[in-house]
């Protein structure tokens, strides 16, 4: 126990001052600011209340939603903290101070739901997708146009055959990484910008057969467990968890 408030504790004092991602008010600043002294103080509830503030003037960055997951961590709403703790991960999904206390809330869940096995080449492709964030991989593609671009100076202006021939290869790899990193950046954005999955935040969710409050029920979930949206029909969500069983919800998640 004392492990897992010294990894809380800590860890929202190390993202106490990055700055929001986006923020172009002093007023966002100061909420953010407000509600991580708040935290310090013990004052959750109010804490939670400045970082939803913050969303509601636009402004997003992991270490807000980390914290907002940190505030509902403290105050038991599970459900509120993993939802957060997610939007956070899908922001930064290389932090591990992100990953650890997302483990540490779903270790309260009730819900104990075995994963199928995933193919070794799409965890794989995660891995390298998930090296950088959107910005970044944008930041890496542009770094190296402007190598391919001296490059290019080079293989021009030079009259030596040796100095041509080697920046023809340099050229041609960097291109390779051009298109290899502005792929990674799509599906990046990509994946920042889609909403197919969400957290139960009721206490209690009954899945059922179809989209029909009338219609039987196949299976409940509890708050805090994780969801794929795979279809959406008026109110009606069809979900599925990560053992391949699926229904309709049309109430109690949120999107993360």
């Amino acid at each position: 126990m004392k492990r897992i408030l010294y990894i809380i504790s800590l860890s929202i004092a190390l993202t106490a001052f990055l700055p929001l991602c986006g923020a172009t008010t002093d007023n966002a600043e100061q909420l953010f600011a407000e509600g991580n002294a708040l935290y310090e103080a013990g004052e959750y509830e109010a804490a939670a209340e400045k970082y939803t503030e913050v969303l509601n003037h636009g402004q997003s960055s992991w270490s807000l939603y980390y914290n907002l997951g940190n505030a509902y961590y403290r105050m038991e709403e599970y459900g509120q903290s993993i939802l957060n703790y997610e939007r956070a991960r899908k922001m930064a999904p290389n932090s591990q101070i992100v990953k650890d206390n997302l483990a540490l809330a779903k270790s309260k869940c009730t819900d104990n739901i075995e994963e199928l096995p995933r193919l070794f080449l799409l965890d794989w492709i995660d891995g390298i997708v998930n090296i950088a964030s959107p910005r970044g991989w944008r930041t890496i593609t542009v770094i190296l146009v402007c190598m391919l671009c001296i490059a290019a100076v080079f293989f021009f202006v030079s009259h030596d055959y040796k100095i041509r021939k080697i920046m023809f290869i340099i050229g041609s790899i960097l291109i390779l990484l051009i298109t290899f990193s502005a792929i990674d950046a799509a599906i990046s954005a990509k994946r920042l910008s889609t909403h197919n999955n969400a957290i139960i935040t009721s206490p209690m969710v009954v899945v059922k057969g179809s989209p029909d409050a009338k219609s039987i029920d196949k299976f409940i979930l509890h708050e805090g467990t994780k969801v794929t949206i795979n279809d959406r029909q008026d109110d009606w969500w069809q979900i599925e968890i990560a053992d391949g069983k699926s229904g309709w919800i049309n109430s109690g998640a949120e999107e993360i």
